[in-house]
């Protein structure tokens, strides 16, 4: 009867530490991803030369660059089987092939049913769907002094629109000294940060008329420089947001 009970509590024991039965461990797909090939319904993804994909994963969260918008949504994770939920994004127009792209890459993303990461390469699959990604190169942090900053998207809220005019541009020197472009006109000042906060003085803003969509994005750009806006640096990205809700994406250049 003590040896019965013996093995009794073995075989507890045992099952308490292993897996569940059928039960697949999960497979570690935090981190960011690049979009390096994927096929739908048996055609390859468009890939637009010179536009990326990207997918960060963490906590739940997923979200990241679909060619031309930015994205996010949630996930699940359960074993192998994972789900996309409330995939969405911002509206920003770009040109049709890019726009086609981001629809086909982010349907197929809310398609697929299962992860794996086979080496340094992350797998998703669905029904007649297969993307594959590879871990994206970290990037330190540009500085904000020194660094030539290109005006990439305005923020409006929650919308997000591409810009219009000449390249624009923010030039923050070491020496104090604030220059730029606001697509059609140039701009000068002095520069501090307090407390995160950008304080630009005397900021002047000096050219001809513009046209008239370059116009609001000129009111936007000198509205959100002359705010004291919070700044916010992740790699080569450079967001400034104002108190209003405005704000004004820089990329490194």
């Amino acid at each position: 009867m003590i040896r019965a009970v013996l093995l009794l509590s073995a075989v507890l024991l045992a099952a308490c530490g292993a897996p569940a039965a059928g039960g697949t461990p999960a497979p570690d797909i935090t981190g960011e991803w690049e979009l390096a090939e994927g096929t739908a319904d048996g055609a390859a993804l468009p890939l637009p030369p010179g536009r990326g994909a990207t997918l960060q994963l963490e906590d739940g969260s997923a979200g990241g660059t679909s060619f031309c918008n930015h994205y996010s949504a949630t996930y699940r994770l359960d074993g192998t089987a994972v789900a996309f939920e409330g995939i969405g994004g911002t509206e920003m127009g770009c040109e049709p092939d890019v726009m086609a792209a981001e629809s086909a890459y982010l349907t197929a993303l809310g398609a697929v049913g299962t992860a794996a990461v086979e080496g340094e390469v992350l797998m998703l699959t669905g029904d007649r769907v297969e993307l594959r990604f590879t871990p994206v190169a970290p990037v330190p942090d540009s500085p904000l002094a020194g660094t030539r900053w290109v005006l990439d998207t305005l923020l409006e809220g929650e919308t997000a629109s591409s810009t219009l005019g000449e390249p624009a541009v923010l030039l923050l020197d070491p020496d104090r000294t604030a220059s730029g472009s606001t697509g059609c006109r140039s701009v000068t000042g002095t520069w501090l940060v307090e407390n995160g906060t950008l304080l630009i003085d005397d900021l002047l803003a000096e050219g001809g008329p513009c046209p008239a969509d370059v116009e609001r994005q000129h009111a936007q750009v000198t509205a959100v420089l002359g705010s004291g806006p919070q700044v916010e640096i992740r790699e080569d990205r450079l967001t400034l947001t104002g108190p209003d809700g405005l704000g004004l994406v820089y990329r490194a250049a």
